[in-house]
């Protein structure tokens, strides 16, 4: 028979089990330095910032590698190397957890600055259109019933607007099927609604007119009721 493999120590199974609840660990104070050495690398950003903002010890020797990984991660490879360079030309050592969290409170600085930029033009763009919109919709005039409301006779090639289009065609349309009415108002009628015909006669210094009625809406004088 194979002998069985060997069988994991206390201790082992400790870690492996430290390692999978990460998300409910809150304190390590007391945890030996070898062990946190192993346990907290499996920490991500979240878990680290917990862990390490609860416990009373300073775990800045075990966690500050930890951190300079997130930099790198989040900033790239090359920022982190001009940070590690000016330090050294400094000769001054800063916690890679304050970098960290000054590098983040300044990128969302400049991303705050950049979105109320974009905002503001959002605002200016939409503005500019209104504003656009108002001047297309006062430069329409009323006008008579032989023309169009929307003024003069020329084209509607100053309103590009689809609708103002159909509407100018519209009123241009209803505008030639009112004008015979409107002419036809303007003439004189009879008591009997016809249209008269009017006849100058001349006079010394004067002249009348004598509206008659025309010679189609003259009593025929063959229907004449005889007695």
């Amino acid at each position: 028979m194979e002998a069985e493999g060997k069988a994991p120590s206390l201790l082992e199974l400790c870690v492996r089990k430290a390692i999978d609840n990460l998300r409910r660990i809150q304190s390590v104070d007391g945890v030996d330095t070898a062990l946190l050495r192993r346990i907290l690398p499996h920490c991500d950003l979240e878990q680290l910032t917990r862990i390490e903002s609860r416990t009373a010890t300073d775990l800045t020797p075990v966690t500050d590698v930890l951190w300079k990984g997130f930099y790198r991660r989040q900033f790239g490879e090359e920022h982190t190397g001009r940070v590690v360079d000016r330090m050294q030309r400094a000769g001054a050592r800063y916690k890679w957890k304050d970098l960290f969290k000054a590098k983040t409170k300044q990128q969302k600085e400049v991303e705050d600055r950049m979105v109320e930029a974009l905002t503001s033009k959002c605002r200016a763009r939409n503005a500019e259109r209104q504003s656009r919109a108002i001047k297309i919709f006062t430069k329409v005039q009323p006008s008579s019933c032989k023309r169009s409301y929307f003024g003069g006779g020329s084209g509607g090639s100053g309103y590009k607007n689809p609708m103002l289009k159909k509407a100018r065609m519209e009123v241009d349309i209803r505008a030639k099927m009112e004008a015979p009415f409107c002419r036809r108002s303007a003439q004189p009628t009879t008591s009997h609604g016809q249209p008269m015909r009017t006849t100058a006669i001349g006079r010394p210094n004067s002249t009348s007119t004598i509206a008659k009625p025309s010679a189609l809406n003259r009593p025929n004088q063959n229907n004449r009721s005889r007695f």
